[in-house]
């Protein structure tokens, strides 16, 4: 495949797809990550610090595509946002930041997506299509998250639209960005404690085939949210999703977390969610939380957290933990991403830990089980961070691991394959140390 420069900022991820653009429909429906539709995911690496035609921090994405051996170094996509068409992009733009970046088939022809910010109130969709990314949409808007909000079976697209509200965008949409349909729906606090509310993941935790909005209640520290309580609102046949239940850990308190993910752990037909909270910032000033650091899981059920599974809490002290303490402060529960490692069908999580006075952080990676996450059979490697993806069509994700801008893919059966920014053909348009290299997903 020829590279392409799209223009872009720094970013990794897998999509999903199949379908086509006008053409033969792919062979392979519904590979995640799958831009192209040959039925393997894609990988997509990036660097959010990188120069960009002379901008600073303007930042790139690379699209690897994935095959029977996992994801392939030569002929990478380079997406820049000045190759997009519309628009130049500024210093510190970000774009394709891993914490505003997302995949999903938003206009219906079966290929995957890439969503991903640019500056403070700017959303790109780079189109999938037989030959990877190309041609995109400029929508307005930021933080975006994908799901199907109404059960159609069309990816909607939901945008932070101002203070406390969204836009919901009901797919598909047209290639100029387009929905079929527009929702707005106010997210103000109802308890006023809470100044603020964060749109911040989307799953079907009632299991009625539409995907449900959690979003967070939060306090304001110099001007940074900081998560306190998490809402429910479910998705509605109508593209508005309705305001549900605070959820409750399994002490009765809020359930919340710095990073939520929302994924099948126990394979019980409900998505779970997964909180973690490395560290509060309540006062001004990193704090471990009350109870230690901790990863939370919160089990789906048919009116959102369940009756039967009550919530479970890892923290630093819990036994069986494949990396012994005490953990560095506010480390542990670092970057958790979800994913299934070993292809038995239930979600895994993994997250990072730093091991006091250790000079490098460790990926813990803790299997989903009928009983729900388990520490049987968990395992740590060294990394900063991890993305889960299934590049070589093993139905198994890879664990594409970060650590000091090198990247690892660590596939099972097969040697680990290491590579860094340096050995992608970039172009002489793009430079910087790679120091912030790695994937986003």
């Amino acid at each position: 495949m020829k590279r392409r420069h799209l223009l872009g900022a720094a970013l990794v991820l897998l999509l999903a797809a199949c379908g086509s653009d006008g053409g033969e429909a792919p062979q392979h429906p519904g590979v995640r990550s799958d831009f192209d539709g040959d039925g393997y995911g894609d990988l997509v690496v990036s660097d959010t610090t990188a120069t960009v035609h002379g901008k600073y921090a303007a930042g790139y994405a690379a699209v690897l595509r994935g095959s029977a051996q996992g994801p392939r170094l030569k002929g990478a996509q380079v997406v820049t946002q000045d190759g997009l068409g519309l628009g130049k992009a500024g210093e510190g733009g970000g774009f394709g930041g891993s914490s505003s970046s997302l995949s999903a088939d938003l206009d219906g022809d079966g290929r995957a997506d890439f969503v991903t910010q640019a500056g403070r109130s700017t959303v790109f969709v780079v189109w999938g299509s037989d030959k990877g990314l190309s041609g995109a949409a400029r929508l307005k808007g930021s933080a975006p998250l994908a799901g199907d909000v109404d059960g159609d079976g069309h990816a909607d697209l939901v945008v932070t639209s101002g203070q406390n509200a969204v836009r919901i965008l009901l797919g598909p949409l047209d290639r100029d960005g387009t929905p079929r349909r527009t929702v707005p729906l106010d997210l103000t606090p109802s308890d006023s404690k809470y100044p603020a509310a964060v749109p911040a993941a989307l799953g079907d935790l009632t299991g009625d085939g539409k995907d449900d909005l959690l979003v967070t209640w939060a306090a304001l520290v110099d001007e940074a949210p900081q998560s306190l309580a998490t809402v429910l609102y479910r998705g509605a046949a109508d593209g508005k999703p309705v305001k549900g239940p605070r959820l409750k850990d399994e002490q009765g308190g809020d359930f919340h977390g710095q990073v939520l993910r929302t994924a099948d752990v126990n394979k019980d037909g409900y998505a779970d969610v997964v909180a973690a909270l490395g560290c509060d910032v309540l006062l001004g000033d990193p704090n471990p939380p009350r109870g230690g650091s901790r990863v939370g899981v919160l089990y789906g059920g048919p009116t959102g957290p369940s009756e039967r599974i009550k919530p479970v809490r890892i923290t630093e002290r819990t036994a069986g933990l494949p990396v012994q303490g005490p953990f560095s402060f506010c480390s542990f529960g670092g970057r958790p991403a979800v994913g299934d490692v070993d292809g038995d069908g239930y979600a895994d999580v993994v997250f990072s830990a730093e091991v006091e006075k250790g000079t490098k952080r460790e990926l813990l990676v803790l299997r989903g089980s009928g009983e729900g996450l388990t520490l049987k059979g968990a395992r740590a490697l060294p990394g900063t961070s991890a993305v889960l993806l299934d590049t070589d069509g093993d139905r198994a994700a890879e664990l594409v691991v970060e650590e000091a801008g090198e990247v690892r893919v660590v596939r099972s059966g097969a040697p680990t394959r290491t590579f860094t920014a340096a050995d992608l053909d970039l172009g002489p348009d793009i430079s910087g140390s790679g120091r912030g290299f790695g994937p986003v997903g």
